[in-house]
């Protein structure tokens, strides 16, 4: 699912304007992405917890240039799926 339809299929559920529904989308995205920018975590009660971290650098194979290479420290999101996230999802049949 894609922005577009993510905000499509929301709009239909809320009984909002598509253009209504994107600015809340946008804004909640904006909000939740400040929030890790700045070392805090939050959860989404039922789907997970968000917290950023630091990667350290570390080595690595570029294939490319047949080489190692040094990949710089960085900092990433990390999700931690709640219990009943991971219940629904493995309650369906494969």
């Amino acid at each position: 699912m894609n922005k577009a339809e993510t905000i499509k299929a929301l709009s239909e559920d809320l009984g909002f304007t598509q253009k209504r529904t994107e600015d809340l989308y946008n804004n909640l995205v904006h909000q939740l992405s400040e929030y890790l920018a700045n070392d805090k975590s939050f959860s989404i009660p039922e789907f997970g917890s968000f917290h950023s971290d630091v990667r350290d650098a570390y080595k690595s194979f570029n294939p490319h240039y047949r080489k190692m290479m040094l990949l710089p420290t960085k900092k990433v999101v990390r999700f931690s799926q709640s219990v009943a996230l991971k219940d629904d999802f493995n309650e369906v049949e494969l």
